[in-house]
């Protein structure tokens, strides 16, 4: 700013305009906060940084023309600027705007407007309409439930707000039939709710189950005890004398999967889906795709507790952390091909991981520990399984699985 080094400079004063979009930062950032837990006035208070004796006279014309900025806006009401009377030597008594005090959400959303007052009444609307379905309870309850539905409405906020009325309608009428009718044991199918198919019911159904357990407590069912598809596992069953029905390749329910009577002696788990569909032809052995299988779900098959177990997973921090879960529950679990010599092999064709594993991971073994740090050691790097050159990996297995076959993989 021109006038020298005792200069005034406008970046120091907050204009009118600066104030507004300052508010409409903090409305944004707090008015959740404001609906969920209360608020006292005033709400906000933003110091406009007034300038000093010696920088309103190196740019008088400056400083005089911010007074009247501030002399000339209007605000509403509950929105105020405080001023003060300064007595400076050179310019004699001066009247300048020393802050703006803010009392109520409300007054800040009259002041700011635009997107974010919008969404700021939307969702207090929402949230008072949503608190009054509570039912009355004795006080100590009635505080736990306060807390767990604040709790599920920051959880959704965005939700909440950005649901056209309609929808938001039919979720609170939905929501206050739930309160009274129990739907445990059903399906999403079979919900008896005039209007509410399956598709609709998926896309709600988590702000839906948070909130009927903050609002409705006694009904003591998680998930609203809606009946879910059940979880599945893919296996392929490598040897024919296994195989149920002349059955290679099955996709079946956990329960199921458990009731399979059979022995096998080894099973192998991977992570890629093109892997498990290329394992070989092997006498006792079952492969099990990993992804969606995990080591809880590995503990409901009675037939995989004691059978040897052998894991190959991506050669990076998370393969490793994922075949340390399953070790937790596994503990006769062995990797292959998650070593350093495997990485060395094909070091050309490393990539970085993305979101490295960095907790502890206590149930590795001394050889597995090494090549873990080697992939830290290496900038996080990563070799992904479907990069292994199968005639490689079918040498390693030709290792491990008994009466090993290489075939076609159609075979």
């Amino acid at each position: 700013m021109a006038g020298g080094e005792g200069a005034a400079r406008p970046e120091l004063m907050v204009t009118p305009s600066q104030a507004r979009a300052e508010a409409r930062r903090r409305m944004g950032s707090s008015h959740r906060k404001w609906t969920l837990e209360g608020w006292s006035p005033p709400v906000w208070v933003l110091g406009l940084k007034p300038p000093t004796e010696r920088q309103a006279l190196g740019d008088q014309g400056t400083a005089q023309a911010w007074v009247r900025s501030w002399r000339a806006v209007e605000l509403p009401e509950g929105v105020r600027v405080d001023w003060d009377e300064r007595s400076w030597r050179s310019l004699g008594t001066q009247r300048v705007p020393m802050r703006v005090v803010v009392e109520s959400p409300n007054a800040l959303a009259r002041w700011c407007g635009g997107q974010t007052a919008r969404e700021m009444r939307v969702f207090a609307d929402r949230v008072d309409q949503l608190r009054g379905m509570a039912r009355p309870q004795a006080t100590a309850a009635r505080e736990e439930s306060h807390a767990g539905l604040s709790a599920a409405l920051r959880r959704h906020a965005q939700r909440l707000t950005d649901l056209p009325a309609p929808e938001f309608e039919r979720l609170a009428q939905v929501l206050d039939w739930l309160g009274s009718h129990s739907v445990a044991g059903l399906r999403p199918r079979q919900l008896p709710i005039r209007g509410v198919d399956s598709k609709w019911f998926s896309a709600h159904r988590a702000v839906l189950s948070a909130l009927h357990a903050a609002l409705f407590p006694e009904a003591g069912e998680p998930g609203l005890g809606i009946l879910d598809t059940h979880p599945t596992v893919r296996l392929r069953v490598l040897d024919p004398a296994l195989r149920p029905a002349g059955l290679r390749d099955l996709d079946v329910p956990v329960d199921q999967a458990a009731a399979l009577n059979w022995s096998p002696e080894l099973v192998v788990i991977v992570e890629n889906s093109e892997t498990l569909l290329c394992l070989p032809q092997a006498r006792g052995v079952v492969g099990i795709w990993g992804k969606g299988f995990n080591a809880q779900a590995a503990t409901a098959l009675p037939w995989l507790v004691e059978v040897p177990i052998l894991y190959w997973g991506d050669l990076d921090s998370q393969g490793f952390a994922i075949l340390h879960r399953y070790r937790a529950h596994l503990p006769q679990i062995r990797s292959i091909l998650m070593d350093e010599p495997t990485l060395e092999q094909f070091r050309d064709l490393w990539v970085l991981e993305p979101t490295p594993f960095r907790g502890s991971l206590s149930t590795l073994t001394p050889a597995e520990t090494r090549t873990l740090e080697r992939l830290r050691a290496e900038g996080d790097v990563r070799l992904e399984q479907e990069r292994v050159a199968w005639a490689y990996a079918v040498d390693e297995l030709a290792r491990h699985l008994p009466a090993f076959k290489d075939e076609p993989a159609g075979s």
